[in-house]
């Protein structure tokens, strides 16, 4: 079944995510987009903040609760993932990569911010673009690991387009209306192959070569010993020097 979209857009707020969590609360159902051309609180992972200058979309989207729990965080956010990455490429014919769990990689940099927060028996899913961001907007520490999808406001297709188009892929997928999803997201890996770091809680437990991504978006690393460490949480880190 198809789901009605609506989307509330306004030039800036706090949080999308937390004005969406209100909305909720208030009986807003799935199908509810809040966007916002900017944010002065915006959050990611790990309670970390979410840069938010002017320039990029940033947007929350109500879903269902997965019946696992453990969805929210984790497979539903690697579908947003896929969702943005071929937004980008219908919008915009630009062609990005996944790097796990969630992070969209255009040209070898960071061009995306997604994170799942439950509420009322359901989700608020946020994804924040870095769409026609200048770098000058961005911290110093963050130029080199961040990117816009488009470096130049003129050239970029109007973002009510791009908006709609990701409203759209994010419902299809993750109300499971399409079934190509991790076929994408599994190709699309830019570490399978690559020596990483294993990093839980904040600190390197492991490391080894990235095997391959299964269907349940787990990732397999084979260390040094050859013994197979299966991921579910964490984050890795691509090794640039490893013995």
């Amino acid at each position: 079944m198809k789901t009605d979209i609506r989307i509330i857009s306004f030039d800036k707020v706090d949080s999308t995510n937390r004005v969406l969590m209100d909305m909720a609360r208030e009986g807003a159902g799935c199908g509810t987009v809040v966007w916002a051309k900017r944010q002065d609180a915006g959050r990611g992972r790990l309670g970390r903040s979410f840069e938010s200058p002017e320039g990029g979309v940033y947007v929350s989207m109500l879903l269902p609760l997965p019946e696992n729990p453990l969805a929210v965080g984790f497979s539903l956010t690697a579908m947003a993932g896929v969702a943005v990455r071929r937004t980008i490429f219908q919008v915009c014919n630009k062609n990005c990569g996944i790097k796990w769990v969630n992070d969209v990689i255009l040209n070898g940099r960071k061009v995306c911010g997604i994170l799942a927060q439950v509420v009322n028996d359901m989700v608020v899913l946020g994804i924040g673009v870095n769409y026609t961001t200048p770098m000058a907007s961005f911290p110093s520490e963050l130029r080199d690991i961040v990117c816009s999808v488009y470096e130049e406001a003129e050239d970029a297709p109007p973002m009510e387009k791009f908006v709609s188009a990701l409203a759209e892929n994010v419902y299809d997928i993750c109300l499971g209306n399409d079934k190509t999803w991790i076929e994408e997201y599994k190709s699309s890996s830019t570490i399978i192959g690559n020596k990483v770091q294993i990093i839980q809680a904040g600190e390197v437990a492991g490391e080894g070569v990235v095997a391959f991504i299964d269907d349940n978006c787990f990732l397999h690393v084979t260390g040094a010993d050859g013994n197979e460490t299966v991921l579910s949480t964490g984050e890795v880190s691509i090794r640039k020097n490893y013995d």
